[in-house]
């Protein structure tokens, strides 16, 4: 037998952990249970769209939703000096300290941090879904001047010039 794990095992989740030391018998209790007991679907089923967002195709380039606007695109353009993947990537990022609220203020940073990675990995698989005549580059990165996790994507490659697009 051969255990292939999609993302490395989740780490440093205060919640889970104090949730699982309230109880006297744990070699039963995995994620699974802790999802079991303390979260709600609509909740995840909203979190969906993180990992699976909605994008917009314009100008030869692809980005998401909710972030693109003409406005924020013509800017974006501008700073890029007319480069669209740098213009996708300036657009494109999520910096995933402003996702989350006060409700977040006592998480660490290793698990933002994990989380980017996570998304990453899905936003890989979703780009190939949609978009499987184009090539993406997916970034995540940790930064003091990025002001913490972020990500990214960005067309990279030949078809990244927006030629017949």
């Amino acid at each position: 037998m051969k255990r292939v794990n999609s993302i490395p095992s989740v780490t440093d989740t205060q919640a889970y952990g104090s949730w699982k030391n309230q109880w006297s018998s744990q070699e039963s209790l995995d994620v699974h249970s802790y999802i079991f007991d303390q979260c709600r679907p609509d909740h995840v089923l909203l979190f969906s769209k993180m990992f699976f967002p909605d994008f917009v195709v314009a100008k030869g380039g692809v980005f998401l939703e909710r972030n693109f606007s003409n406005e924020v695109f013509d800017r974006c353009f501008v700073l890029a000096s007319g480069d669209l993947p740098k213009t996708e990537q300036l657009l494109n990022v999520v910096r995933i300290y402003d996702v989350f609220g006060q409700g977040a203020s006592d998480v660490s940073d290793d698990v933002f941090l994990q989380l980017c990675n996570v998304i990453g990995f899905a936003w890989r698989m979703v780009l190939k879904e949609k978009f499987p005549e184009k090539v993406f580059c997916v970034e995540v990165s940790n930064s003091e001047q990025n002001y913490g996790p972020d990500i990214t994507f960005y067309q990279v490659g030949p078809l990244s010039l927006g030629v017949g697009t």
